[in-house]
């Protein structure tokens, strides 16, 4: 059911609680949205020898070889998943996508 309110000074409390429980889906399948994201990109990336996806597995997988922790693995995993909504500053764009949910180190790394 859609919002009856036409500004924000309109609202209610009632208002926002349901604006709430109706976004917590959208919320919750933000997981599911990166893992589709990052199965796009098994493009050919300009001639590279290999696809934008098997580079975020190998920078995945050294991460783990290297013994890092599971944060950097996945922050490892999807920096580049920018590229092909945000080709010329791809990492400001997986930086803030993260931000809620890694590390000050880890959003320094991919920013």
């Amino acid at each position: 059911m859609a919002a009856g309110f036409k500004t924000l000074e309109e609202t209610t409390a009632e208002d926002w609680a349901r604006l709430q429980t109706s976004w917590t889906p959208f919320l919750n399948g933000l997981a599911g949205r990166v893992l589709t994201h990052l199965e796009l990109m098994t493009f050919d990336h300009g001639g590279l020898p290999v696809t934008q996806l098997e580079h975020s597995l190998q920078t995945a997988t050294r991460a783990h070889r290297d013994g890092r922790d599971e944060e950097y693995v996945v922050c490892a995993l999807l920096h580049d998943l920018g590229d092909m909504l945000a080709p010329t500053n791809h990492a400001d764009f997986i930086a803030t996508l993260l931000q809620p949910y890694i590390s000050e180190q880890n959003h320094w790394m991919l920013s």
